[in-house]
């Protein structure tokens, strides 16, 4: 490592849902499926507003609001790798509240096993001074929110409540 610079570090959170692989696709990369499990909530949260532009260098932006209507969190990036239903990698930047110019890598990739799909999120070049803790603990949150939606019976098209936030 170059004097000066900061180490970095990865992140990866593995998590299996009983839904098929393409429905799991689907929920990383349709706006109104993303409003419903990305960030963290709790049951005063407002529903993020999405954004999508799902190609190779196409854009996203997820918007978290307060309900008092001030800006929560903003998150930011472009898509380097589109694989349906197998892979996504994209940027992500923090634009609020805390703007954050390092720009981070995130791989997502699914496998089917025994009927399931396994989810193998990756996030990589995270500072090691900022985050690793807070982005795992982040992803296992959203993880858990991303199951409730997938896994609803038989529905493929079934908004989730927030819950409680994730400690």
């Amino acid at each position: 490592m170059k004097p000066g610079s900061l180490a970095t570090t990865r992140a990866v959170i593995r998590k299996r849902v009983a839904a098929p692989r393409e429905r799991v696709f689907r929920a990383w990369t349709d706006a109104e499926h993303l409003r419903h499990w990305f960030f963290p909530g709790s049951a005063t949260a407002s529903v993020p507003q999405v954004e999508v532009d799902l190609r190779v260098g196409g854009r996203y932006c997820i918007t978290q609001y307060a309900p008092d209507g001030a800006l929560e969190a903003r998150v930011v990036g472009t898509y380097h790798e589109v694989q349906p239903p197998v892979k996504l990698m994209f940027s992500w930047v923090w634009e609020a509240p805390d703007p954050d110019p390092a720009e981070t890598l995130v791989t997502v990739e699914l496998y089917e096993v025994d009927g399931m799909t396994e989810i193998v999120v990756t996030h990589e070049r995270v500072p090691a001074l900022t985050g690793q803790e807070g982005h795992t603990i982040g992803w296992h949150c959203c993880l858990a929110r991303l199951a409730q939606l997938v896994e609803a019976t038989g529905q493929q098209d079934v908004p989730v409540a927030h819950t409680e936030p994730c400690r």
